[in-house]
């Protein structure tokens, strides 16, 4: 059976069509596994450190049905057809969501083994057609058909029954590589065939387009995936959308998703395991291309009424990545999560106090803006009319006095909110290097002057004058990587910037540079964040540990030698008394100066797994 999956791609053409009717049509009221048993064979095992949810097998399975031995190799698919370039990172286990089918979801789309009667009955292992199910009309979507009459008279490959071409050139001549990049990846058994040429998304009704996106990138869509041109990316240019990310959370509304232990963090698998895949029973909600409303929404009446934390104390915020917010007032810990105030998602990935002490909260579906009862509004690309550059939040800064709040997208840049209106930074509409954005700080609120860590460079931003004076690169200053986690600004003017695996850089003037490694008593050279205490002393999260600068070097705190719960620490804070706090793998720890106190799940921590951290100030 490995040879007829290995080989879909060079299957004739009539049968290649069929796969646009290809895939779980729907589950049936009593959903059966359909398989006699299955076992491991091998896996590759992922684990991403910054997202307790994405730790899953992509595994090369043997399944009995009816006394045949199968293989449904999702293994060598991921591998042969672009591994985690084509597809991101796996977001379930194998499941079975459609009785005689395994499925397993990715970031950028879903793969399925299942039984193809036009075929011949035999089992497949293959791609599903995923944007089919947002504008293809698969799944109850609308179909939004493809485009007639548009020519590209570049070179490429004609594919498919819509006479539409793959090339490196869009139809205004411009180069993306996309017939590169596809051809790369698995061509059509990853891809599916093109319903578009490449070019330029006007989102004018009649067109295919994806109502949320921004308008004027060059884009090509696919049965199974869209492109994207950016060529502000000269090392990446072409970008996916996260199909899959999209189909989940469409199928599975309102997180529903989350109830099945199918998309929860995953043991290892072995070899020569016997598993059972888990069946979900759930009617899923039709897909259908978003359209933007004009205004924030106010969050509904909470399910339950959460204990409120002091109304007058000082308040540390902790974001956790499966419990939502966890609050300490000095005596006594709260949580707030999407049973008991606005937010929707319990994966707080960052934590932010303005001006008027209002607590905003970056999600993987929005940002939401708290009191101090939990009650609040959210904001999601839904229903901010498309100004919010993207739902997952990944950093927020600033409108500590007057200016906007910013907040940094792993995919979309960074987006500004007065208060009232939404701006979007991105590299089609300005010089900010890239759509991964990791950290922000804003040093100058009276100028509107922001510092961005993005995975290919550091970038300042001057909103007073619309510009972007200085950003750094490898190529044109001594910073150690382009790859920046971290960003800081010291009341000495110096720079401090993270990187994902070169330490820290530092500059005072812009010219002159230092770095600080594992070789200078950093705790490793995977840098989260940096926090320049008022006391002028620098601090660092790293993967293995909280590092302090003193005289030149570091010195490290960790579990081994301290009281700081785990050693993967993931963000600072330093509150109105100046002891410092480190958000961990393992839970909170507090410094005063001398000794750090653990704060866990037995002191009444929401959820050991903290990502974020902020200090709301007493009233």
């Amino acid at each position: 059976m490995t040879t007829s999956l290995r080989a879909l791609g060079t299957v004739v053409f009539t049968g290649l069509l069929a796969l646009a009717l290809a895939g779980p049509a729907g589950l049936l009221a009593q959903t059966a596994s359909g398989f006699d048993a299955v076992s491991v064979e091998s896996t590759t095992f992922f684990v991403v450190p910054d997202n307790a949810l994405l730790q899953h097998n992509v595994p090369n399975l043997t399944v009995q049905v009816e006394g045949q031995a199968l293989s449904a190799d999702f293994e060598g698919f991921f591998d042969r057809t672009g591994g985690l370039k084509r597809w991101g990172f796996p977001i379930s286990e194998v499941f079975v969501e459609e009785t005689g089918t395994l499925t397993q979801y990715y970031q950028r789309g879903v793969v399925d083994f299942h039984q193809r009667p036009d075929l011949g009955g035999i089992y497949v292992l293959e791609r599903r057609l995923t944007w089919d199910h947002f504008g293809g009309g698969l799944g109850g979507s609308a179909d939004l058909g493809v485009e007639p009459g548009a020519t590209n008279n570049n070179s490429g490959e004609l594919l498919g029954p819509w006479g539409h071409k793959v090339s490196n050139f869009s139809t205004g001549g411009v180069r993306t590589g996309f017939l590169d990049f596809f051809t790369s990846l698995g061509g059509v058994e990853a891809f599916g065939f093109p319903k578009t040429e490449a070019r330029v998304d006007t989102n004018s009704a009649g067109t295919v387009h994806i109502a949320a996106a921004t308008p004027g990138f060059t884009r090509q869509y696919f049965q199974a995936a869209v492109m994207e041109y950016h060529p502000q990316d000269p090392t990446d240019p072409v970008k996916l959308r996260l199909l899959g990310d999209d189909l989940r959370n469409a199928r599975y509304s309102n997180e529903a998703w989350r109830q099945f232990q199918a998309f929860n963090a995953a043991a290892q698998l072995t070899a020569g395991q016997l598993i059972v895949p888990e069946i979900v029973e759930f009617t899923p909600v039709s897909p259908a291309t978003p359209t933007p409303a004009a205004t924030p929404t106010t969050a509904p009446t909470p399910a339950s009424t959460p204990a409120v934390p002091s109304s007058s104390a000082e308040l540390m915020l902790v974001g956790t990545s499966d419990a939502g917010l966890a609050i300490y007032d000095g005596t006594t810990w709260t949580r707030f999560d999407v049973n008991n105030s606005v937010l929707s998602s319990n994966l707080v990935q960052s934590v932010h106090v303005d001006k008027d002490g209002q607590i905003w909260a970056g999600t993987d579906a929005g940002v939401f803006r708290l009191d101090r009862a939990g009650n609040g509004a959210s904001f999601r690309t839904s229903n901010t009319g498309g100004g919010l550059g993207s739902d997952d939040i990944r950093a927020i800064g600033g409108r500590k006095i007057g200016d906007g709040l910013w907040l940094a997208h792993s995919d979309q840049g960074a987006s500004r909110f007065d208060g009232a209106n939404w701006s979007r930074f991105r590299p089609d509409n300005s010089n900010i290097p890239s759509t991964d954005v990791r950290d922000i700080a804003v040093f100058d609120e009276s100028q509107g002057r922001v510092w961005f860590a993005t995975k290919n460079g550091a970038a300042q931003y001057q909103r007073s004058t619309n510009t972007w004076p200085t950003i750094f690169k490898t190529a044109n200053s001594a910073i150690a990587s382009n790859d920046v986690t971290a960003v800081a600004v010291g009341a000495d003017g110096r720079l401090w910037f993270g990187t994902a695996a070169n330490g820290v850089s530092m500059t005072q003037n812009l010219t002159d540079w230092s770095q600080f490694t594992s070789a200078e008593g950093l705790g490793s050279d995977d840098v989260r964040d940096i926090l320049a205490a008022s006391s002028g002393t620098v601090w660092v999260a790293t993967a293995g540990g909280v590092s302090r600068l003193v005289d030149g070097s570091f010195s490290t705190f960790n579990a081994a030698n301290s009281g700081l719960p785990s050693g993967s620490v993931r963000a600072l804070a330093e509150d109105s008394q100046g002891n410092i706090w480190a958000a961990t793998d393992g839970g909170v720890g507090r410094y005063d100066g001398t000794t750090w106190q653990a704060f866990t799940t037995a002191d009444g921590l929401a959820s050991n797994a903290t990502t974020s951290l902020a200090v709301a100030p007493a009233p």
